[in-house]
């Protein structure tokens, strides 16, 4: 199930790319109720394993990029920045929980979360492509996305410092 909802999620950056906008949000929610229910079913079959969680957890990212690269591919020139930083506050949101984690740390903290990121990116998708102005909302969800995921990762640094104290 993971590799298929990371498949779908690719495929929804490729359609994005493609400028049919409608078809990649679609496409995307439907990666994300895969991305949910992977991890149920793994619970509901008693087949978790640590190896899953931790496909589940990289093959993520590489959707997250994908489908910020998906949206910098329609305006490479003026979305170019804030797809960068938007991009690295995603990683940031991620690895400060991986490495708190790994340290033993509890770190779901923060409002910038995966869900909430990319609820955001559709949103803003549908937004702009509706109202034809593009560029402009796209780079706006890019900005809101990178300030969010900024936010989360300092968020997460503190509250796993503290822990760690």
């Amino acid at each position: 199930m993971t590799f298929i909802a990371t498949a779908v999620g690719l495929l929804s950056a490729t359609i994005i790319a493609m400028r049919e906008i409608y078809l990649g949000v679609i496409v995307l929610f439907i990666s994300q109720i895969l991305d949910c229910t992977d991890g149920d079913l793994a619970r509901l079959t008693k087949k978790v394993t640590r190896k899953g969680a931790y496909l589940d957890r990289v093959f993520d990212r590489f959707v997250d990029a994908a489908i910020v690269m998906g949206i910098v591919y329609l305006f490479p020139l003026e979305l170019w920045f804030e797809g960068f930083l938007a991009a690295v506050g995603s990683f940031g949101v991620s690895i400060t929980r991986a490495m708190a984690e790994a340290e033993g740390a509890e770190c779901k903290v923060g409002i910038g979360g995966r869900d909430t990121r990319l609820a955001i990116i559709m949103l803003g998708l549908l937004f702009g492509y509706a109202t034809h102005n593009e560029v402009q909302v796209y780079s706006t969800t890019l900005w809101i996305i990178a300030v969010l995921g900024f936010i989360t990762t300092l968020h997460r640094m503190i509250h796993t410092i503290r822990q760690l104290d």
